[in-house]
């Protein structure tokens, strides 16, 4: 005879064995791919006012250098999508800033990696990154009545302006105007209103890195000029017009933006500029002369310290060691322990397990923030970094 009561019992049972297993699932899941949420830090003074700008030169053609390397097409004006952090002395909760008008973005940086590093990757495993938090807020007030030091920064290699959004908060937050530019083409994904240019091609791909990063420098060259010349009456030029100081103007560049970087600053005024795991092989290769103008810290990753030790190749400390650092006492070089090309972005955010890729090294994310925060503010401050500061933080003698 059919026993309810019992099937009842059994039921109730399994249903609860199903309901806790979800339950240590999704705690799982949520310990493996967190939310991450980007803060301003600590020992900051303002709150961080935020917007996105769509700039369009009409004069200016998309060049070959980023054609190679995308799906942009020729004969098309140059648009750039930037990031603007000011301070001001309003309140800033978390918000969501990057949204993606045809997908998600955490989709565009698994296609990347697969395809890059040739991996297999499932599209939905970084889909939580759409719902990362960032705290700044669009339309805060600026702060009356005066004017702070601008910071630019230039991603690198299939990079983006907000892969160092981190970084970049914690800056504005400690009273700079920080303008980062997409290099459109060059990026792993900008989101522009006629469509998502999407980044295609490695640098085995492009028939000029030097190329590449010139033309990068003069994204930069562009965007700053915009904003200084007053040529818009928008609110967000209105912003940068009022609260920025384009006498004083510091440059960070991550890889082939280190590039960048010195390339902008030989034909350009910047106070200081940061340059992290710097990309500047190119040049020695086509025979390029390296010009440092301005006063100049490079921090490399424990990797690139070491040089690749499997690599023949010429490689980036080599150039620091036979370059650089002869130049003057205007240069300073150190190292992050533990770290490879990968920390100098947020990288170590989408999941503690990253330190297993070989993209990050085994530093945790906080302790790679926290000396990308102190160093970056210590140069641009014109200070000179203390590797007292952090066992992570590693200077190289001259």
């Amino acid at each position: 005879m059919f026993d309810f009561k019992s099937s009842k019992k059994f039921l109730r049972v399994i249903i609860s064995i199903k309901s806790f297993t979800l339950v240590l699932v999704s705690a799982g899941l949520l310990y493996i791919f967190p939310v991450p949420s980007f803060s301003a830090g600590e020992d900051t003074q303002y709150a961080v006012g935020y917007a996105e700008d769509h700039l369009v030169f009409e004069q200016r053609k998309n060049p070959t250098a980023f054609i190679e390397l995308s799906n942009l097409q020729e004969n098309t004006s140059r648009e750039l999508l930037v990031d603007i952090y000011y301070p001001s002395l309003e309140t800033a909760s978390f918000n969501q800033i990057v949204k993606s008008n045809e997908g998600n973005w955490g989709e565009y940086i698994v296609n990347y990696l697969n395809r890059t590093w040739e991996l297999s990757l499932p599209k939905f495993i970084l889909s939580h990154l759409k719902l990362s938090s960032f705290e700044v807020e669009t339309g805060l007030r600026p702060v009356e009545d005066s004017k702070f030091p601008i910071v630019i920064y230039s991603h690198g290699w299939a990079g983006e302006k907000i892969f160092a959004s981190d970084q970049l908060i914690h800056l504005a937050a400690k009273g700079y105007v920080v303008i980062s530019v997409d290099h459109t083409g060059l990026a792993m994904f900008t989101d522009l209103p006629s469509g998502i240019i999407l980044n295609t091609g490695s640098t085995e791909n492009s028939t000029s890195i030097t190329s590449v990063m010139t033309e990068m420098a003069l994204d930069i060259e562009e965007t700053i000029s915009y904003y200084e010349s007053f040529s818009s009456d928008s609110d967000i030029a209105t912003i940068v017009k009022n609260s920025a100081d384009f006498t004083d103007v510091s440059i960070i560049g991550h890889s082939t933006g280190g590039g960048a970087a010195v390339l902008y600053c030989e034909l350009n005024t910047c106070r200081t500029s940061v340059l992290q795991d710097p990309f500047l092989t190119p040049f020695i290769y086509d025979a390029r002369e390296i010009n440092l103008r301005n006063k100049t810290a490079v921090i490399y990753s424990e990797d690139w310290y070491n040089g690749y030790l499997d690599s023949e190749e010429l490689t980036e400390i080599e150039v620091f060691n036979t370059v650089l650092k002869i130049k003057d006492d205007e240069i300073d070089g150190y190292y992050m322990k533990d770290a490879r090309h990968y920390d100098f972005v947020a990288f170590g955010s989408i999941s503690p397990l990253a330190k297993y890729s070989f993209l990050k090294g085994s530093i945790e994310y906080a302790d790679s923030l926290s000396v990308n925060n102190y160093f970056n503010s210590i140069v641009i401050g014109g200070g000179i970094p203390d590797e007292s500061y952090s066992e992570y933080l590693v200077s190289i003698k001259k």
